[in-house]
């Protein structure tokens, strides 16, 4: 609902998406719902919404593990489908997700916001068009604190009902980071740690168990030879919203954190020798999505609720024009296929081939 809710004052009237109904666990949640977003209609049922033969857009914001069945039923009856990351808990109904969405031709977008953040964008430009030179290292890394010994045990925490922990709603965008920017990765070896195996149940006293990870870091060989490393926790004190890569070639280096979004680090080695160094650039209206900010200053723009309306924007776009549009469910699936390679990796303390 941000982003639906911003195109028009971001982008203008041209592209908009009426919202016309909200399913909710309980009727009572979607009256709540509705009534706050200004959504006309509401059900506790959510076939009442991929079956209905005037919606034409499905955006599942389920838990991960509620993916998978109302996404099918969307694209099964002609709708394009939205889906929160990562795209389904275990990969092989990702991998379904995906199979779907290519036979019913269906315009997918899995939840990989961040690609649409300026910088980010800037930073994909620059290494295609070679000022970086040849790809040797990438890291990425998305850190944050919320998640420690005090916060409740949710259906996060559980691995029957999202697989793995930080690893899959963090590092899935530290994955995606990773393919967006450098390529496909071809084996993987990680691991992961449960640092908090116990939590009190939102309302509860006694403490259950919490079997997923708390951190997880991982080595990745990718096509053409560079190598990354990507990390994920949410027990990383201090760190708010760490998302941050660096990129590092024959030529060059560029780096980015979510915590200055609006900034982008490069360094070049073809300029002189006394001029050698990091520069900053800084972000505005002359980037791409620049000419949707409300601000006309550069480093005043951009934030997460821009990363998500610029991607509706996107998306909306492309079904307006008959287009495909990314990041899609294969893109999904891919992120998920390396999370459960990360996870098999752990387990058996060995490389894992994803070829």
């Amino acid at each position: 609902m941000i982003g639906f809710g911003n195109v028009p004052l971001f982008y203008g009237p041209a592209t908009t998406a009426d919202v016309r109904v909200i399913a909710e666990a309980t009727e009572d949640l979607g009256a709540s719902a509705a009534t706050r977003l200004g959504i006309p209609r509401w059900t506790s049922d959510w076939h009442q919404v991929t079956r209905d033969p005037e919606i034409e857009i499905v955006d599942v914001l389920t838990p991960t593990y509620l993916h998978k069945e109302p996404a099918i039923e969307a694209m099964e009856n002609g709708k394009d489908v939205i889906c929160e990351k990562p795209l389904a808990a275990l990969e092989q109904d990702a991998h379904e997700m995906y199979e779907v969405s290519r036979r019913s031709n269906a315009r997918t977008v899995v939840g990989f916001n961040y690609r649409r953040v300026p910088a980010v964008t800037l930073a994909r430009q620059m290494i295609e068009d070679g000022k970086l030179g040849k790809i040797y290292h990438v890291r990425s890394h998305f850190m944050e604190d919320w998640g420690g010994p005090a916060f409740p045990l949710t259906w996060r925490f559980h691995s029957q009902q999202a697989a793995a922990g930080a690893l899959a709603d963090l590092g899935s965008h530290a994955l995606d980071m990773v393919r967006y920017l450098a390529g496909e990765p071809t084996e993987v070896c990680g691991s992961t740690t449960n640092f908090i195996p116990e939590r009190v149940p939102p309302g509860g006293k006694e403490k259950l168990p919490s079997d997923v990870d708390d951190m997880a870091v991982a080595i990745l060989k990718l096509e053409g030879g560079a190598v990354a490393e990507v990390s994920a926790s949410w027990i990383s004190a201090g760190r708010k919203v760490q998302l941050d890569f660096e990129v590092q070639g024959s030529e060059g280096t560029v780096y980015f954190t979510m915590e200055r979004p609006n900034e982008l680090q490069y360094y070049s080695a073809r300029d002189e020798k006394q001029e050698q160094g990091f520069k900053q650039i800084y972000f505005g209206p002359s980037h791409r999505y620049g000419g949707s900010l409300l601000f006309s200053s550069a480093t005043m723009g951009t934030g997460y609720v821009d990363s998500v309306t610029n991607q509706m924007h996107d998306f909306l776009e492309a079904v307006e024009r008959d287009q495909e549009c990314s990041p899609s469910f294969y893109d999904g699936w891919k992120v998920s296929r390396l999370i459960a390679a990360i996870l098999e990796s752990s387990k058996k303390k060995a490389w894992v081939s994803l070829t």
